[in-house]
């Protein structure tokens, strides 16, 4: 999936790290006297997206996603926890970003120290939404099985459909005209399901 933010779905536009700076600078360093944003000793725009990346998809669990989600949908996911975390500090303080992150959370903190991990993202952002933070990855994870396992089951319908409309075709003269007007039927509702769930994501 080709996205607005990177061209492979997996590392972000060198340009981006530009709204990264805007967002960290406005949300924490000034907020909270953290560091100002830097690409790092390289300071290097392609080299901090490529840093950042992989920080993204190497803790999409604590994102809601998954080694294979989209890394624009893991910035977004983020952005929101970010800006849930911003909230959190602002009204309870660092003291237990402290305790998850174990480490002190004060004016020397980075940008890159805040992102050792995002397992705290997750966690101060789900106390601020009022919600258990191992709770809701149970939860995550348990969708994520029922996902496949409703997949792995359509996958077995479809194997034992191709096998019946195989056999019930027959082989004698015609047969093939049948068996594509079957699968035309099959394929126009494969259609139709694919649009209603593209509807249903946006």
């Amino acid at each position: 999936m080709t996205s607005a933010k990177s061209a492979d779905g997996r590392i972000l536009f060198p340009w981006v790290m530009r709204d990264v700076e805007h967002f960290w600078n406005k949300w924490f360093s000034q907020k909270f006297n953290f560091r100002s944003y830097t690409h790092g000793k390289s300071n290097s725009a392609s080299k901090a997206a490529y840093r950042f990346s992989r920080i993204l998809r190497d803790s999409a669990v604590w994102l809601d996603g998954s080694g294979k989600t989209d890394i624009d949908v893991l910035l977004a996911s983020w952005e929101a926890k970010m800006l849930a975390v911003s909230v959190y500090m602002e009204q309870n303080g660092t003291d237990e970003a402290e305790g998850v992150m174990n480490r002190p959370v004060n004016a020397t903190l980075n940008f890159w120290q805040f992102h050792a991990g995002c397992r705290h993202i997750h966690h101060l952002s789900c106390l601020q939404l009022g919600i258990d933070p191992d709770g809701a990855l149970a939860a995550d994870q348990q969708r994520r099985q029922d996902k496949a396992q409703i997949l792995k089951d359509f996958d077995k319908e479809m194997k034992a459909f191709v096998k019946s409309a195989a056999y019930l075709s027959g082989s004698g003269k015609g047969s093939n005209d049948r068996l594509e007007q079957a699968l035309a039927i099959a394929r126009q509702a494969l259609a139709q399901a694919e649009d209603d769930l593209r509807w249903e994501a946006k």
